[in-house]
This record gives structure tokens, sequence and C-alpha cells, in this order.
């Protein structure tokens, strides 16, 4: 297992993740007893309609008024071969590609770039369906993040032991962790079937 103690950022999102997710498994416990006993004493209650926008970061590219928009550019052959040579310019300076690293490495890219507008996520994952689900899917969804890298790391290799809590994503900013999805699929409706476009919308 590769020791953090000697980076404070990452520290944070690696030690810090499990204690965040049981916290706030126990406020979800609370508010739903606190619910449920409101109702029972009250007229039903509709809360107010919740911002739909829980993207974790902003795509640089822009972005389409419509799908049939996009469908009819995914046809024309000189956005074809745009595209494909913007892909490849990114791949080769490490963006817009979901790339396989070591806890150290990871460490070191969230370091490398503290003084940046950078943004590095870090989904780490094990052997399970889920995790090679959710992998599959962001590395056909990454090529539009032209300002993030995409770091794939063994989650046990960071001292995660409890596979119940994988996959998990980390949004780090400027050497900050800013976002921390544990069991990244309590976020989809199906959590076993989920589809590319459920992982994009979380994206």
């Amino acid at each position: 297992m590769a020791d953090f103690n000697h980076h404070a950022g990452p520290q944070t999102g690696v030690k810090g993740v499990i204690a965040d997710y049981q916290q706030a498994q126990l406020e979800q416990r609370q508010r739903q007893e606190q619910e449920a006993a409101a109702a029972k004493a009250a007229q039903p209650h509709y809360p107010a309609p919740q911002n739909v926008d829980q993207t974790l970061f902003t795509k640089k590219e822009h972005e389409l008024s419509s799908d049939e928009d996009l469908d009819d550019l995914d046809d024309d052959p000189v956005f074809k071969e745009y595209r494909e040579a913007r892909l490849a310019e990114l791949h080769q300076t490490g963006f817009g590609v979901l790339k396989d690293a070591t806890p150290d490495e990871y460490v070191d890219m969230v370091d490398q770039h503290a003084q940046s507008d950078v943004s590095i996520v870090v989904v780490l994952v094990n052997t399970s369906r889920a995790s090679k689900r959710l992998v599959e899917f962001m590395q056909a969804e990454v090529g539009t993040f032209t300002n993030t890298m995409f770091l794939c790391v063994q989650a046990s290799e960071c001292g995660f032991s409890d596979p119940h809590v994988v996959p998990i994503i980390l949004g780090y900013r400027y050497g900050e962790l800013k976002h921390n999805i544990v069991r990244v699929v309590d976020q989809f409706a199906d959590p076993i079937n989920f589809e590319r476009q459920h992982v994009a919308k979380l994206l």
C-alpha cells in the first residue's frame, strides 16, 4: 500500500472518504426518520424541485442545443475528421482519456497540478461488474473534457478493502478534494444495469 502521509492534498481524499460516506449514511437515515415522523403528523409535503445540474465538471467543448444537431454533425465527414484529430491531440497530452495509474502516480498528479486549473478525476475500482461497467462507459465519455485528467486506480492499493463502497470517484482541483462520491452506483436508478447515458449525466 502506498504511503500518502507526505502528500497533504490527496490524503484527505483517501483517508477521509469512508468516514465521510458513513457520516452521510447516518445523516440520511436521520433525515428519513424525521420525514417519516413528519408525514404522520402533517399533510403531505412536496419538496421544492432540486437543481438538476449534478455534474462534476463543466465540459469545455461547445455543446449543441439538440440531439438532432448532434446527429447531423456525426454524419459530417469534416466534423468526424476534426473530432478524431482533436481526440488524438488530447490523448497525447493526457487529457480526454482514462489512464491506469498507481496510487503514487495519482498523488503525484494531484500535487503536480495543485497550482493550475486542471481538474483531476480519480476512479477507484475493483474487479466487480459495476467497476468494469463504469470504466467502460467513462472511457467512451471522457474525450469531451479538454481540461481534465482521468485516472483509474485499484481501490485495494489505496486501502479500500470493503468491496461494497467501490467504485469511488474523487475529484480534485487546485490540489484540493472537491468531489467525493463513494459507491458511485448509488447515483443511478439501476445500480446494476446502468447505461452509458447515466454515466455521462453524472460527469
